[in-house]
């Protein structure tokens, strides 16, 4: 029996960009305009690197040679997630020490880094430094901007697999493929489907190997408390009228905490977690080596091992 004419949908009900309340700029066919590759600049531009990034992670005069070995564009200031808008060597620095952190934590786990996603890549800020400073074969970069997958996939290098993402809790990864899982400013955004997204990741990562996630925790929250109130993720929790400056002179109440600055799209949250809530519920998914306070700017790392495999009772393995 047909419907009554009323209640008929047609092509016109939908909305146009419907694909955007799960993912960013997917129909975006706007050209990019990049910026000088590092190595065309010279160490001219790279005067006072030293202050960027702590001398025991580029020992002697290794630094210039990395910069030597990237002839890859920089991405243009809108392009790259607010990172170091007016300072295209700062921008690069920047990826190139939370590289060579994500490494250092790695040789201390005892993994030879054979394959790598980085999880919310955007335009490659860390993710390049993967390809050309160690050339890992099988790099991974995923994200839920479709405009950042295009400028992948058209500049960087190819061992990297650019993987346009949305917002629900899978990606088209094999089962145990990865050595190590890095993600910036990720799950300080994920405001729902986050245990989803921690088993997801735990299903890609190879038993003993490393996840790498930045987190906002109680040392953000106390950090917020002494900068100004034009500060970007200060101004936003303001701006929701539920905060106060008072409020982040104290202790950040409860163990999680969620504000949500839009209603519209996925990137509409910012999100808070205690060391307390990162040990009980994160620690159900992967054995947690270290909180490392404030690591990435006023963002905490935590440093987690997929547990290796182990045998259960008929001599089966079980993660």
């Amino acid at each position: 029996m047909d419907r009554p004419k009323s209640a008929r949908k047609t092509p016109h009900d939908r909305p146009v960009c419907w694909e955007n309340d799960f993912s960013i700029n997917n129909l975006d066919e706007n050209d990019f305009l990049n910026n000088a590759p590092p190595a065309d600049r010279g160490m001219k531009g790279f005067g006072n690197w030293r202050n960027h990034i702590p001398d025991e992670l580029i020992p002697g005069d290794e630094f210039a040679e990395w910069v030597s070995r990237d002839h890859y564009p920089i991405p243009a200031a809108a392009d790259r997630e607010n990172y170091m808008p007016d300072s295209d060597t700062g921008y690069w620095m920047s990826g190139l020490g939370d590289f060579l952190k994500v490494m250092k934590s790695a040789r201390e786990c005892d993994i030879a880094v054979g394959s790598v996603l980085d999880f919310g890549c955007s335009t490659g800020r860390v993710t390049r430094h993967f390809c050309i400073q160690e050339n890992i074969p099988d790099v991974w970069g995923t994200d839920l901007n479709q405009r950042h997958i295009r400028w992948l996939s058209r500049f960087m290098p190819r061992n990297l697999k650019p993987v346009f993402n949305s917002a629900m809790p899978t990606l088209p990864l094999s089962d145990q493929s990865v050595d190590v899982i890095c993600a910036f400013s990720v799950f300080t955004h994920i405001d729902t489907f986050e245990t989803a997204w921690l088993a997801e990741l735990r299903r890609i990562l190879k038993p003993g190997g490393l996840c790498y996630l930045t987190v906002h925790n109680e040392d953000t929250w106390s950090s917020l408390g002494a900068i100004d109130e034009s500060n970007r993720l200060l101004s936003s929790m303001i701006g929701t009228g539920k905060f106060t400056m008072d409020m982040l002179q104290g202790p950040m109440p409860g163990e999680r905490l969620v504000y949500r600055f839009s209603e519209i799209g996925p990137y509409r949250a910012q999100v808070f977690h205690s060391n307390a809530y990162l040990e009980n519920t994160w620690g159900r998914f992967f054995d947690i080596e270290d909180i490392l306070p404030l690591y990435h700017h006023r963002q905490s790392v935590v440093v987690m091992k997929k547990p290796s495999m182990r045998l259960g009772i008929f001599g089966k393995a079980a993660a």
